[in-house]
């Protein structure tokens, strides 16, 4: 799941105008010219390949609206991308089906198909089950685009990027294929052509097992609920199933997480800020934004040729909450690295003064005051060294669909706790802010706020499911929103390793699941077992801990177990 950061709304829709590539793939403009409903005839593969290790994308024609076949602009299906690797398949042998969400699934196929310098659980599932592994890519993302995507998207073409349209994409897939087929695993590996849907993998005849982790386990959840004689069983790894507008809770696990100097620290310089931001001393307020910016801009070693065009003016331009915003850089890479790889290195140059004095229990505001505070705060801001940490430039297009997706129908406005007087976050985000934005981005008629009733229908908190491992990080901000949730606006639902009977739903006060320690969002999907500098990068691979391998292995595991025990019941 992204973080929902107040997003610079110009430069996305700038790079959208810009980019020629995130318009119309070149191979799908034929068929949005004149489209036609059903599965293609045919899925052209590399000479000599089959299905098993294959690179290449497979398309299916998807109906653009399943529900009550509207029209927009001549288009009625769009080209959905997917990926198959039956290496390990053998006859009657489940469908291990991963989602890569909110993202284009290309950069994925390596990692999570091929197991490229580690494993991965679909994998891993796949040989030991005998399963079919395929890739998913959800509509308005990467290369499954019914419309390019820009800021010319039109209030009708956004119309169909809703949950509902995207669960059902997926029914409408796993009913694509057989119930009966011919062919054998030996033809399998031959090298000719087999038609995807010609194997008999339909759910009815096959299990279909989902895995996602983030947004595509609220997708494994819901479609769990929603059509359990598509999915039979799901392995949902942070899963925020219960969409909330205030989530203020995702700040509150690294708040948690914080050493107590440090956390005095950090809420008495915010309030320090917001203060000076809101009070009338003009001179003052510009003084605390230069000071702010100059500080993102500089660098470690006490390098500020960063800064060196930085003027007042430039100063006086910037917006309160992008200035006061800059206190929460160092949260930026939390719910990836956790405390220890991400605040703790910024707790130590803060309570250290760059490592000039000993820290000591009060923070640095109790010895030398809070503009002492203040100052301290700039000079960790400055050191840390934000570009070593994996990062690679964002996908417009992806963040303009997420951005439609959070703004219509999830909410997640991540603000801090207005009732919480120790916040370390700026009163400056607001839930008023958050809708502007969205309102500005999106000119049609959105609702008011976020419709998240149409996510929790299905049970949110209080979901009481069959079939399905809830999977989280102790410190995972996306916790707050799952059944794993300790918020106090929570049910407090309890996990429990103890594999249930099939189909058996969980109660009201536990649910069947793992809650790994001191491990934060999406820690268990695959594990990196060679060192690889060009794609570790958690924006483009995601779905695993770039601090640990025991959570892939415990997590595994126990889905294992979970399985061994729920698919023999499977037709029964």
């Amino acid at each position: 799941m992204r973080l929902m950061y107040l997003l610079d709304l110009l430069t996305i829709l700038t790079l959208l105008a810009v980019s020629s590539t995130i318009a119309t793939p070149p191979s799908r403009q034929s068929s949005w010219m004149a489209p036609r409903m059903g599965i293609p005839d045919s899925f052209e593969l590399p000479a000599n390949t089959a299905l098993p290790g294959s690179n290449e994308p497979l398309f299916i024609e998807m109906p653009l609206d399943h529900f009550t076949n509207l029209t927009v602009d001549g288009v009625t299906t769009f080209q959905n991308r997917y990926w198959i690797n039956a290496s390990y398949y053998e006859a009657g042998g489940p469908v291990f089906i991963f989602d890569s969400g909110e993202q284009n699934a290309e950069p994925l196929v390596p990692y999570y198909l091929q197991e490229y310098h580690g494993l991965s659980a679909t994998m891993r599932l796949a040989k030991r089950y005998g399963g079919i592994a395929i890739l998913w890519e959800h509509r308005y993302y990467g290369d499954s685009l019914p419309f390019p995507i820009s800021r010319n998207t039109t209030p009708q073409q956004w119309q169909f990027l809703t949950t509902e349209q995207a669960l059902e994409d997926v029914v409408f897939f796993a009913d694509s294929f057989s119930k009966n087929s011919s062919v054998s695993t030996g033809s399998l590996n031959s090298s000719a052509t087999i038609l995807p849907q010609s194997l008999p993998l339909h759910p009815s005849v096959t299990p279909w097992v989902w895995l996602g982790g983030s947004y595509p386990g609220v997708r494994g959840a819901l479609l769990r609920q929603r059509n359990p004689g598509t999915i039979f069983a799901a392995w949902a790894s942070s899963a925020p199933v219960h969409a909330q507008v205030d989530m203020w809770a995702y700040y509150a696990a690294a708040e948690r997480s914080l050493t107590r100097n440090c956390s005095a620290d950090w809420v008495a310089v915010t309030k320090y800020v917001d203060t000076v931001l809101q009070g009338a001393n003009e001179s003052a307020a510009v003084d605390i934004k230069f000071d702010l910016l100059k500080a993102r801009l500089s660098g470690p070693g006490g390098n500020t040729t960063g800064a060196d065009g930085l003027t007042k003016e430039q100063a006086n331009r910037t917006s309160d909450v992008d200035a006061a915003s800059i206190l929460m850089d160092p949260l930026d890479f939390y719910q990836y690295y956790g405390f220890a790889d991400s605040l703790l290195p910024f707790c130590n140059l803060l309570e250290t003064r760059n490592f000039t004095a000993a820290p000591v229990e009060g923070g640095v505001v109790s010895v030398s005051g809070v503009e002492g505070a203040f100052l301290a705060f700039l000079a960790a801001l400055a050191e840390l060294d934000y570009d070593s940490i994996p990062g690679s430039p964002d996908d417009p297009a992806g963040d303009m669909s997420w951005m439609r997706q959070y703004c219509s129908e999830y909410g997640f406005y991540q603000r801090g706790n207005p009732s919480d007087n120790l916040s370390i976050e700026t009163s400056f985000l607001s839930l008023e802010l958050f809708q502007q934005q969205c309102n500005e981005a999106f000119t049609d008629h959105l609702p008011s706020w976020p419709q998240v009733e149409n996510i929790n229908k299905y049970g949110g908190w209080n979901m009481q499911s069959s079939n399905i491992m809830f999977a989280n990080g102790e410190f995972d901000p996306w916790r707050t929103m799952g059944l794993a949730s300790i918020e106090i606006n929570a049910p407090q639902r309890k996990p429990s390793v103890v594999v249930p009977g099939c189909n058996v739903p969980s109660n009201a006060t536990t649910f069947f699941g793992i809650t790994y320690d001191n491990m934060v969002h999406v820690s268990d999907m695959r594990v990196l077992l060679v060192p690889d500098s060009n794609h570790t990068d958690f924006k483009t691979v995601g779905f695993y801990s770039p601090v640990s391998q025991a959570p892939f292995y415990t997590g595994l595991g126990l889905f294992q177990l979970a399985l061994d025990e729920w698919l023999p019941c499977f037709g029964k």
